[in-house]
């Protein structure tokens, strides 16, 4: 048997190529099975960027195929998700959660509307860096993928995992970064985060995503008193669903009363001693003034409920 008889020939030229070749030497055509480095979809030699979670196929800045199951490029480290185009989408390769980039900013945090309680104040500017903030609450689906139990006393697949503790989702998210395998981590938001993401960037919006409480959210009055698949209500100017009304979401901070007045400019978090951490947004069994995108509401760390969830930020290492 000849050597040309152990090769087949390149789709693209016709050049003579061994099985185990991954391109062809002539014409560069890719031989093996291409895929999205994100969502994993099969993917051809000539696209650059995935059809189905937008991500960017080839490295931007050094021209190279960018890796699967890697959102940064293992050549330069620059973005395969386009960080510097806003509402770019990153989709966990592990859980399916999406994620949104937010573009840092100043920002006036707290009761700008003057309809809060004075624990949301006072007003004061806040530097954020970029981040990306998952665009729903995290499901029972996707807790599912890492997590042994459902602990959601309305259990529904799409329907976001409430009954959870603040330790609880932070596992989760230690448990993402882990299996994602890539330089990036996944975190519980800042308090100022969760905020300037709700207010679709930092606007003076009433409830996450306008004025109409009922076209935004699930609360008191609509719910039918038990929680909703995620996405069904308008998003906010963001892209962002189910930031008001739901489920309450954990926030990373210690819940500090007079935490405005202490906390620095730039990326502020508060890591105090104290039993109670930050919860945000409001739930199906509140009120509208509970759902408004300032509202400051605190739990023990190891207390659960069906009106308390999270969901998630991703951030580089």
């Amino acid at each position: 048997m000849t050597e040309m008889h152990s090769k087949t020939n390149c789709p693209t030229c016709g050049e003579g190529i061994k099985p185990s070749w991954r391109l062809c030497p002539a014409c560069e055509t890719r031989l093996d099975t291409l895929a999205c480095p994100l969502c994993k979809t099969e993917v051809k030699e000539n696209w650059r960027r995935c059809p189905e979670c937008e991500a960017l196929l080839i490295c931007r800045e050094c021209g190279k195929r960018l890796a699967i199951g890697q959102p940064f490029c293992a050549a330069c480290g620059s973005s395969s998700t386009g960080e510097e185009d806003p509402g770019e989408v990153f989709k966990d390769p592990v859980c399916g959660i999406e994620f949104v980039l937010v573009c840092g900013g100043v920002f006036m945090m707290g009761d700008t509307l003057n309809q809060g309680v004075e624990t949301e104040g006072p007003v004061h500017g806040v530097d954020l860096e970029d981040f990306y903030m998952a665009r729903y609450p995290v499901t029972q689906t996707q807790w599912g993928v890492l997590m042994k139990d459902n602990p959601s006393g309305f259990q529904k697949p799409d329907n976001p995992v409430e009954q959870v503790t603040w330790a609880d989702a932070r596992e989760f998210a230690r448990k993402l970064t882990e299996a994602v395998k890539s330089p990036v981590r996944f975190l519980l938001p800042s308090e100022a985060q969760w905020e300037y993401a709700a207010r679709s960037g930092g606007r003076d919006d009433l409830y996450s995503g306008g004025k109409d409480i009922n076209t935004v959210a699930w609360y008191e009055a609509n719910s039918q008193s038990r929680t909703h698949p995620v996405g069904q209500k308008k998003p906010n100017g963001l892209g962002l669903y189910d930031m008001s009304g739901n489920v309450w979401e954990w926030c990373e901070d210690t819940f500090l009363a007079d935490a405005y007045a202490l906390e620095a400019k730039k990326n502020p978090l508060i890591k105090d001693p104290g039993p109670d951490r930050v919860i945000r947004g409001g739930s199906w069994n509140l009120d509208a003034w509970s759902a408004r995108c300032t509202r400051r509401f605190n739990f023990p760390v190891d207390f659960f409920g069906p009106g308390l969830g999270f969901r998630l930020i991703m951030v580089r290492h």
